[in-house]
């Protein structure tokens, strides 16, 4: 069974279309690697798993994983390709969790938040489920590595992308300690991934104008016309050398955050003793 790709979710090697793709699944499972050493042997959610390797991932050192998404259809193919005694797939709303208090040691959400119309709401509920020693983390793609000054976000999933202090402030309202980190790449990767997300100003600030001042309708109908015009999209695999790129090409770091790929929350429950 094969997961349609519709370009909303990261999509594991063999369903990759280009070398760009590529890079996103292994960045997706260098943050499922990072955070193992905070899930082996504890009861964890993976909170918008999509299709469902990197919760497979988890599973192998922690006592339980709990794969969460919104999308029935990606949880029906993850519950079909993936089938561990100590993991199990639900379809929820993640503002409105369907677990009682308390229910796990280890909350991950990875690139979830920029989805959510009520992140407030999402975020409580995170920190509701997780136990009062319990740590959440959350990632999110780093706007000012993919948006101008002022742009709304070009892919059309996300309602709202976060720079790092963005992020702080949403996390650290709920949450009494928390952290920001993020993602980043070997000069080769990062070079690759900021030449996909590059914006032309003369293409992108008319464009979000249009979306903002035209009534819904008649912008669908424009941005219609604009894909008929440019032609399918990966209609044909792109042919690229896997062997030239691994997981270990991303690293998480402290530093320098308004270059990285991707942004990083880790928040705990509780303030430390």
């Amino acid at each position: 069974m094969t997961l349609r790709d519709t370009r909303e979710r990261a999509l594991p090697a063999p369903q990759t279309q280009t070398l760009e793709d590529y890079l996103v699944y292994l960045k997706h499972l260098a943050l499922y690697k990072f955070v193992s050493s905070y899930t082996a042997r504890k009861r964890v959610l993976d909170l918008g798993c999509g299709e469902g390797y990197g919760s497979d991932a988890l599973a192998h050192t922690a006592r339980l994983v709990v794969a969460a998404d919104c999308d029935g259809a990606a949880v029906a193919h993850a519950r079909q390709k993936y089938t561990r005694a100590n993991l199990a797939f639900v379809v929820c709303d993640a503002q409105a969790l369907p677990f009682r208090a308390e229910s796990f040691e280890t909350v991950v959400s990875f690139e979830v938040i920029e989805h959510i119309p009520n992140a407030r709401q999402y975020l409580e509920e995170i920190k509701r489920v997780n136990a009062a020693a319990g740590i959440s983390i959350i990632s999110t793609p780093n706007r000012l590595l993919r948006l101008l000054p002022f742009q709304k976000p070009w892919n059309r999933y996300h309602l709202r992308e976060y720079a790092a202090r963005d992020l702080a402030h949403a996390v650290g309202a709920i949450f009494p300690r928390m952290q920001i980190c993020g993602i980043t790449a070997t000069p080769t990767v990062l070079a690759i991934e900021k030449r996909r997300v590059r914006q032309n100003p003369f293409v992108a600030y008319p464009k979000m104008f249009a979306q903002i001042l035209l009534p819904n309708g008649a912008y669908g109908w424009l941005r219609q016309i604009g894909t008929r015009a440019q032609g399918p999209v990966n209609a044909r695999a792109e042919t690229f050398d896997v062997t030239k790129f691994a997981v270990d090409d991303f690293r998480v770091s402290q530093n320098e955050l308004c270059g990285c790929i991707n942004l990083i929350a880790i928040s705990a429950n509780q303030v430390a003793q």
